[in-house]
């Protein structure tokens, strides 16, 4: 045997030796009281790489196989999947002694952003965070939202047809307009002309490093960047955290009281300014990393539904058509008026249950029981992972949902036109049909605020301006998979349309 074919063939057997110690250390046999168990064939790597390509069509394999709670082996790690939505209050409501949040958080927010945060506990920071965006706090943010978004949709006054990728225009616009309300403006007066020059210039560059950065966030997120990747997300980061600095933002105006309180938050755990930077490059993904995509795929549904889109200019016209000044010519859009549009919080509705797919995820801290609600009782065991995927129970239920594939912007309402929460699953009436937001002890804190900047880009832009596909028979693109589990999905590809301002 040639001597040049022993180091390949060491290196073999010593991954072969690896894999088998592996495959010994992570041995399990399921006990009666487990859920069912489907390790994989690979030693220790299990179904991660089915688990990894594609989450959503795995588990619905698994569903199919096993029923509606089983645990799989990814990568050492044995998971623990709960499909059953009847169910899901055992988890979202149990004691963080139990099962906790922080620890999986405090992986991703080291992984994806390279944040280490002492004594961090995301649920006293929820709480402390949540009066800043919501109750008396969200009228001034709205307010914010609504001249940010004008500054930015308004610098040209031009009422020629533009083109460009719908998800470019949602993502970028929401984005920076949301970046310049939470974390302040180059200057006071919103109305001068040179300080929006200067608004629209820096929440650019902030938005095309973000993006940047955000096309490899999921690969960070499952430690999968090659060397060559890990390079181009340091040098990503580093302009972004100059970008997001101490200083730099100390000499903002109009700066939000989340962004004050985020601040003296990082302070009092004795965060120094480099990481403080990090953390607010977190909180920008964190707060503004769904609204955009979530607007892309409202904006689109509309656009291949002219029902759907009639509806909705119907209603807005209604609301808004009676003031005797355009959206254009308004200082901002008040609560009640935003509240008062059923047809479009149905669209809504819809649009977040066919493409927000989040994994809600529970470290077992200890061994316990998990009771269903069908009466059925299963251990968990310490060391494992406890994962709820509401995109395919409830969300994606044919039990629940006629034609759960298809858009129906009328799903979410009554025919007398109220909303509509009764839904069913095999005779019972579910309290959790939709989970966009997540639920329980962790809702998303930024819910209304998001709400409502949704609406107010989405009110601007069909009121403002016209708006079509540049190709009609464009298809809807395929979801990009990397994207399951971490909130709102995006496109694989963008879609081209032609859009300008309406005349006065």
């Amino acid at each position: 045997m040639s001597f040049a074919l022993w180091p390949p063939l060491l290196g073999i057997s010593l991954l072969l030796l690896l894999l088998l110690l592996l495959g010994r250390r992570w041995r399990r046999t399921r006990l009666p009281s487990d859920p069912p168990l489907d390790k994989g064939h690979i030693p220790w790597f299990g179904h991660a790489m089915e688990f990894g390509k594609d989450p959503a069509k795995f588990l619905s394999k698994m569903k199919q196989k096993h029923g509606d709670i089983f645990t799989v082996r990814v990568a050492g790690k044995f998971i623990t999947i709960l499909l059953d939505p009847c169910s899901y209050d055992a988890v979202l409501w149990e004691s963080n002694s139990k099962l906790d949040f922080g620890k999986y958080a405090c992986i991703l927010m080291e992984r994806m952003f390279d944040v280490k945060l002492p004594n961090f506990e995301p649920n006293d920071e929820k709480a402390m965070l949540r009066l800043t965006l919501q109750n008396k706090n969200l009228s001034s943010l709205t307010k914010a939202m609504f001249f940010n978004l004008k500054t930015l949709l308004f610098s040209d006054q031009n009422q020629q047809w533009k083109e460009g990728g719908l998800f470019h225009l949602s993502y970028s616009t929401m984005l920076r307009a949301g970046y310049l309300t939470l974390y302040g403006n180059e200057e006071e007066n919103y109305e001068d002309p040179s300080s929006q020059d200067k608004d629209r210039a820096h929440s650019s560059e902030v938005y095309n490093e973000f993006y940047k950065l955000d096309r490899f966030l999921m690969r960070a997120a499952r430690s999968m960047l090659t060397t060559v990747e890990q390079k181009e997300v340091a040098r990503i980061k580093e302009r972004l955290w100059k970008l997001l600095s101490v200083e730099r933002l100390n000499c903002k105006a109009n700066k939000s009281s989340w962004l004050e309180s985020y601040k003296k938050h990082l302070e009092e755990l004795g965060v120094d300014e480099d990481m403080q930077s990090r953390a607010m490059l977190l909180q920008l993904w964190v707060t503004q990393g769904n609204a955009g995509p979530a607007v892309f795929w409202l904006l689109l549904f509309l656009l291949n539904h002219p029902a759907a889109m009639a509806a909705v200019q119907g209603e807005l016209e209604k609301v808004l058509g009676h003031r005797g000044q355009t959206v254009k010519q308004m200082h901002g859009i008040s609560q009640e008026m935003l509240d008062n549009t059923p047809i479009f919080d149905s669209v809504l509705k819809e649009t977040l249950r066919l493409t927000a797919a989040p994994f809600i995820t529970r470290e077992v801290l200890e061994d316990a029981s998990l009771r269903l609600a069908d009466g059925r009782e299963y251990s968990l065991r310490k060391g494992d992972r406890l994962c709820l995927f509401p995109y395919i129970s409830p969300q994606m239920d044919a039990d629940i949902y006629e034609d759960p594939e298809k858009f129906k912007y009328d799903r979410f309402l009554n025919p007398d036109g109220t909303e509509k929460k009764d839904f069913y699953k095999r005779g019972t009436r579910l309290k959790h049909y939709n989970l966009p937001w997540g639920a329980g002890i962790n809702t998303c804190i930024g819910k209304f605020h998001a709400i409502n900047s949704i609406k107010q880009f989405v009110f601007l832009l069909l009121s403002c301006f016209d708006l079509e596909l540049k190709h009609p028979n464009s298809r809807i693109p395929e979801f990009d998979k990397e994207r399951y589990g971490f909130g709102i999905l995006q496109p694989e590809g963008d879609i081209m349309v032609r859009y300008k301002l309406k005349a006065s």
